[in-house]
């Protein structure tokens, strides 16, 4: 997946997704997705967990800490883009797949098919 498709998914911008995985960064719209503010996703990135991302994850401050000591800054990265695709595709599923080829005739596909 491009990070086009991946800015897509998490409802952001390409830059807010380039900004994260180059540098580590988080961008206004990134963190407006999960629930966070840029700096809690800075903090995260850089080792310190925080209760607005924790709880976007549904765990404990604690919990999210230690996470984020076992999987890294790349992993920390990772998670903070999976769960903005997460959260930001669910505004995405809300429109029916089906009316992207309403009255057709064709089955309807995933928004992503054939993205790479």
């Amino acid at each position: 997946m491009s990070f086009a498709g991946i800015a897509s998914s998490a409802g952001t911008t390409i830059p807010g997704i380039e900004q994260l995985v180059r540098h580590g960064s988080g961008s206004p719209g990134l963190a407006a997705t999960i629930g966070t503010t840029p700096s809690a996703i800075n903090g995260f990135v850089n080792g310190q967990a925080s209760a607005d991302i924790a709880a976007a994850l549904g765990a404990s401050s604690g919990e999210l800490q230690e996470l984020r000591r076992l999987i890294g800054r790349e992993g920390a990265i990772g998670l903070i883009i999976g769960l903005a695709c997460g959260i930001g595709g669910g505004a995405r599923s809300a429109r029916p797949a089906a009316a992207a080829h309403a009255g057709d005739g064709r089955p309807s596909e995933p928004e992503s098919a054939g993205a790479v």
